[in-house]
């Protein structure tokens, strides 16, 4: 049995354990297939779409940064093949300006200078792209006066558009589509700061939140969280909780849409997460360069699939797998570009790999069942879990212990050449200033 058509919805910072909230991913799952041991290429954006978009592991083709016209692109390749594609995400490294556009016959991700505006006011920001309005804020300086008005009483606003936006976007692509369709929506609600609609807010008892104290306490979380009170932090992990709930709603209207369209049982499924967050797991919070499980795992639902997904929900699965995944539920043939596998059909694997870059200095990890191994130049050590205790193992002491993992990573680090820029000179400002509002820069 094969489908139609392709949906993917990931949502940015969400771990595998914190769906608790989200009823529409529960709800899926139940109907689906819900895979326990998923995980990504890497501990935050940057290296894990790469995996999910374009088949591939984040350091190869050039690293890091926009992506090589030489990777191969998920949302081309389907086109290609006779799928409309249609892609919405307001994440700053996945925007035009990482070539994350290519293959989509539409593709929105709300990078404007004006981002800066709650959406609550104005739904999808202020948008220049009307002549008219143009030509009246020349006149009369009006955005500026009513950022800096806003701002005075609502502290700084999210640096992203809300998920509702994206919904009603996704919503209108699918409304407006005939023909079989690849439709990529992205959520950065729960991506810090996190400041959902207040209904969702009192739900979760962080009503009286603001904006200003939301963006005052994750940049402590990031540079000094000894700084934060306990009840902070509660109030932090309550209003992830509460945007986590908002989120999954809109992912109900997508579906809800596709039923009463009756294409639902013609689409395949996919919602998952590019990566965790750390909530002093650790010791730590947010999401360092380091190859956690709280940073790796993430929630996979696939509803629709092949038949042979229901014998593989326990095994091991990469998001390096879901490309391959696209193209065996609509029965087309797997490129051999893609480096993943598929779940139930090819052999199961036997770890998971991950990887990050900064500066030229590179993260490279695998995980097993048994062990996790990491060489961490960053750092400049090398380390050795047993996954069975969660103590670290002196990998000179024991040169057998973990010998699968060592492998595939010497393996790997043996294949680099990193040298791309992990943040290009040329993104303009506006993109720049976004991405240190989220806590990338």
């Amino acid at each position: 049995m094969t489908v139609e058509n392709v949906l993917l919805v990931t949502v940015d910072s969400l771990r595998y354990d914190a769906t608790g909230p989200a009823e529409t991913l529960e709800s899926l799952g139940t109907s689906g297939e819900w895979f326990e041991h998923a995980y990504a290429t890497g501990p935050g954006t940057t290296p894990s779409f790469p995996a999910m978009l374009t088949g591939t592991l984040p350091l190869s083709h050039g690293g890091l940064g926009p992506l090589a016209d030489d990777r191969p692109r998920v949302a081309e390749q389907l086109r290609s093949a006779g799928l409309r594609t249609g892609g919405f995400q307001c994440n700053p490294f996945l925007s035009t300006h990482f070539a994350y556009d290519e293959g989509f016959d539409e593709f929105e991700d709300y990078q404007n200078p004006l981002m800066g505006i709650a959406t609550r006011i104005f739904p999808r920001g202020i948008e220049l792209n009307n002549p008219k309005l143009e030509r009246l804020d020349e006149l009369l300086g009006l955005t500026d006066g009513i950022k800096w008005a806003y701002q005075a009483v609502a502290g700084k606003p999210r640096p992203y558009v809300s998920a509702e936006v994206v919904t009603d976007d996704t919503l209108r692509f699918l409304e407006s589509t005939e023909e079989r369709f690849f439709c990529w929506t992205h959520y950065m609600d729960v991506h810090h700061p996190c400041h959902p609609p207040e209904s969702y807010r009192e739900r979760f008892g962080v009503g009286d939140v603001t904006q200003t104290e939301v963006s005052k306490w994750y940049s402590a979380l990031l540079r000094e969280p000894e700084m934060l009170s306990d009840d902070e932090l509660d109030a932090m992990e309550r209003l992830y909780d509460a945007a986590i709930a908002y989120t999954d709603d809109q992912l109900g209207r997508i579906v809800d849409l596709l039923r009463r369209q009756g294409r639902f049982e013609d689409t395949l499924v996919v919602v998952t997460s590019d990566h965790g967050e750390l909530f002093g797991d650790h010791g730590g919070y947010g999401k360092p360069e380091r190859l956690y499980d709280e940073l790796l795992r993430v929630p996979l639902v696939v509803c629709n699939g092949p038949p042979a997904l229901s014998e593989a929900t326990d095994d091991l699965v990469s998001l390096l797998d879901l490309p391959p995944l696209f193209y065996d539920a609509l029965g087309f043939d797997v490129p051999a570009v893609y480096t993943g596998r598929r779940p139930g059909v090819d052999d199961p694997r036997e770890c998971v790999q991950a990887e990050h870059e900064v500066e030229g200095d590179v993260v490279v990890g695998a995980r097993s069942r048994e062990w996790r191994y990491t060489v961490d130049e960053i750092e400049g050590e090398r380390r050795l879990v047993d996954l069975s205790t969660g103590e670290r193992v002196d990998p000179d002491e024991r040169p057998d212990a973990g010998r699968l993992v060592r492998e595939v990573v010497e393996r790997r680090l043996s294949e680099l050449d990193v040298g791309a820029a992990y943040l290009q000179s040329d993104v303009d400002g506006d993109v720049e200033g976004r991405l240190e509002e989220l806590g990338y820069l």
